[in-house]
């Protein structure tokens, strides 16, 4: 009971996430990015994502990858 709840497993997975930061370039554009996110103790915590490919497919490949490592890291602690 004084433990508090159990975190959702979604909050222990890193989420590919596109942000834009609220300013703008030399150019006038908006700034935004790439990265992963994941929750930790109620706030999100960001960390920079470089793919080292071009193509969509490539990318997408890598989405599931690190979906799917995340699932097993997961399942080996018990949380799914």
């Amino acid at each position: 009971m004084l433990g508090g709840r159990p975190r959702p497993p979604y909050e222990e997975v890193w989420h590919l996430w596109t942000v834009v930061i609220p300013r703008r370039s030399i150019t006038g554009r908006l700034l935004w990015g790439t990265v992963l996110r994941r929750r930790d103790d109620g706030r999100w915590i960001y960390k920079q994502y470089t793919p080292a490919f071009e193509s969509a497919p490539e990318y997408r490949a890598s989405a599931r990858r690190l979906v799917h490592e995340s699932r097993k890291s997961l399942a080996r602690r018990g949380a799914l």
